[in-house]
């Protein structure tokens, strides 16, 4: 259960890789205010939608037939949003919408589309529910739309609410969220695959009671939108770094997902790159082997350089060298789909030729 200022982390580390976040605590907690209070912070929109009083084509578009043919028509709050070029789209009591209004809701929390209109990019969308068991008439979230979600349980505290009353709601913690680059892009990513390369069936673990299937849970989705929000998060906050794992996989694979990553202390790619020989033993177990020198790859796919791609090499080539040629071989078929125009593959790579023939580079290497 996360305080204001964690949950105003998660929801900025959220809105900066476009996931969308689900607020989630029992009635009169607070979350219509926080989210108004966000918008104005930033000093954009926010546009209020209470899915229980709305119908599916207020969310799919209403279609209108015109000259040229039949067009899904946006509602007002969404042209608003448009005409402001984004702000924050909160979509309230989402588990008192009947079933059919969540399923038209399924485009516009992921992809931003309401109708015909697509929202600006950077919209950031947060909605609002309470446990079904204190809706009045509340529904289980759909399994579609609930993975769609990171789901953030929230609980202000008395101080919290004391401060709250205090200052009008209008003010609220500040977000410990940071920029990102793609040094850190690829540190997480290296975990993530490292993890799932382990435990595959981590990968997608439909849960098989209608409860469970209403909130977080590991998928592919939810795995890549985990990559896309840990960079923004700092390594030293673990409350916001908990709180995103478990809202987007699931408290169980959350725990051992932060536990491998926590004891596999994965090394800075950009520290493998520069020292390939003596930043990390090539010798370690197969799933640490994959996690680095997919950091690596990853590393060089964000730099999108020459360079960087031909430095990338040197890690894959030390652990061809240690005794891993198979994790090196799949590292660079993965590397080769990341080449730059005119990137030569450096002619030390031309010993390991099982690694080159994995790459689709035989006859390359120069």
């Amino acid at each position: 259960m996360a305080d204001v200022a964690t949950a105003v982390t998660v929801l900025d580390a959220n809105g900066r890789a476009g996931v969308p976040s689900l607020l989630i605590s029992g009635p009169g907690m607070g979350k219509s205010s926080l989210v108004r209070g966000l918008a104005a912070s930033d000093g954009v929109l926010c546009e209020t939608v209470l899915g229980s009083l709305r119908e599916p084509a207020d969310f799919a578009g209403l279609p209108v037939v015109r000259e040229h043919g039949v067009t899904l028509e946006a509602p007002d709050w969404a042209k608003r949003i448009h005409a402001e070029g984004g702000g924050y789209l909160f979509l309230d009591e989402l588990t008192t919408s009947p079933p059919a209004v969540q399923a038209a809701m399924l485009a516009v929390a992921l992809d931003l589309k309401v109708g015909d209109l697509q929202l600006p990019k950077g919209t950031r969308v947060i909605a609002g529910a309470n446990p079904p068991d204190c809706a009045a008439g509340g529904y289980e979230l759909e399994a579609p739309l609930a993975n769609r979600f990171c789901h953030v349980e929230f609980t202000p505290s008395v101080d919290e609410w004391l401060d709250g009353m205090a200052t009008g709601w209008a003010t609220p913690p500040a977000s410990r969220a940071v920029a990102t680059d793609e040094q850190r892009v690829a540190l997480v990513r290296s975990s993530i695959t490292g993890y799932v390369q382990r435990n595959p069936e981590a990968l997608d673990a439909f849960p098989l009671s209608a409860a469970q299937t209403g909130g977080a849970w590991p998928s592919r989705r939810t795995w890549a939108m985990l990559a896309a929000v840990l960079p923004h998060l700092r390594d030293d906050d673990n409350a916001a770094i908990n709180a995103a794992v478990f809202g987007l996989i699931g408290e169980g694979t959350g725990v051992e997902f932060l536990e491998w990553r926590r004891n596999a202390d994965l090394p800075d790619p950009v520290a493998v790159i520069e020292n390939p020989e003596t930043a990390f033993d090539w010798q370690s177990r197969p799933d640490l082997v994959w996690a680095v020198l997919a950091g690596v790859t990853a590393w060089a796919a964000g730099r999108g350089t020459v360079e960087a791609w031909r430095s990338a090499w040197g890690p894959l080539i030390a652990a061809a060298e240690a005794g891993a040629p198979d994790v090196a071989g799949a590292a660079a078929r993965t590397l080769a789909k990341a080449r730059p125009a005119k990137a030569v593959v450096p002619a030390a790579a031309k010993r390991f030729s099982p690694m080159l023939v994995a790459a689709g580079l035989v006859g390359e290497a120069a």
